[in-house]
């Protein structure tokens, strides 16, 4: 079975939207939930990503920033 790490979104207003998902690696799976980030710093992510602990708490596993490229 192929499994890949992804996460579907609720809207397609990405600023705005929470999502579910997963992240795979070798020994563990991670059952994923993404919430929305308000930050007035510019490098901030847009937004965290979170995972159960074993023992059920949201533990945050990473973020989520927006790409953007730089005029020549």
């Amino acid at each position: 079975m192929t499994t890949t790490n992804f996460i579907q979104f609720d809207t397609d207003e990405l600023d705005a939207a929470k999502g579910n998902g997963l992240i795979s690696t070798i020994d563990r799976d991670l059952d994923i939930h993404v919430v929305p980030f308000d930050s007035s710093n510019e490098k901030a992510p847009t937004h965290r990503v979170y995972a159960k602990s074993q023992r059920g708490y949201d533990i945050e596993v990473g973020g989520i920033w927006k790409k953007t490229s730089e005029a020549k």
